[in-house]
């Protein structure tokens, strides 16, 4: 384990009555990036599925003109969502994010509302701190003086002053 806690959230907005409501859609804590980005994967394809369903399944076929289709040019958050989860180009990118301890957030709208995906890393490794690029910083001693060895030096003979002379 490297020390770090990962907490992801899912977080769907959009208007409800007039005004912007806020719902997070699910919670979970982690403990690698890969762990991480296995949930949120499962969580993008979940919001993409119950927002756009294949129309051949079962409930969909015998429930008669449920699902309408949206014209090209309206964005369409369940694609982005799909094509986020299952390109392993993003998907590298995001692990190297968070093993180097950036924050990372997917975030998609369309004409239903914001959906947004984040990763955080709450904790960090005591010692061994990843190099990620120039933005990498060495770990933090808990001496914020810099230790400097002692000189082991002889004492320094007295001045010698004989009993006969006295101060002149």
């Amino acid at each position: 384990m490297n020390g770090r806690v990962y907490v992801s959230t899912v977080v769907a907005e959009g208007p409800v009555n007039g005004t912007v409501v806020r719902v997070v859609l699910g919670a979970r804590r982690t403990y690698t990036p890969e762990g991480t980005l296995q949930w949120l994967r499962g969580q993008a394809h979940r919001i993409a599925d119950g927002l756009d369903p294949d129309p051949y399944t079962a409930w969909a076929v015998h429930s008669g003109p449920v699902l309408v289709p949206v014209a090209a040019h309206v964005p369409h958050a369940p694609s982005a969502l799909r094509a986020w989860g299952d390109d392993h180009g993003q998907q590298d990118a995001a692990r190297r994010r968070l093993v180097c301890g950036d924050r990372l957030t997917v975030s998609t709208a369309d004409g239903s509302g914001r959906y947004t995906l984040t990763a955080v890393p709450t904790a960090f490794p005591d010692s061994g701190a990843v190099r990620c690029g120039a933005t990498a910083r060495k770990p933090r001693r808990w001496w914020p003086f810099r230790r400097t060895r002692r000189r082991h030096t002889r004492p320094r003979p007295a001045p010698h002053v004989s009993p006969t002379e006295g101060p002149a």
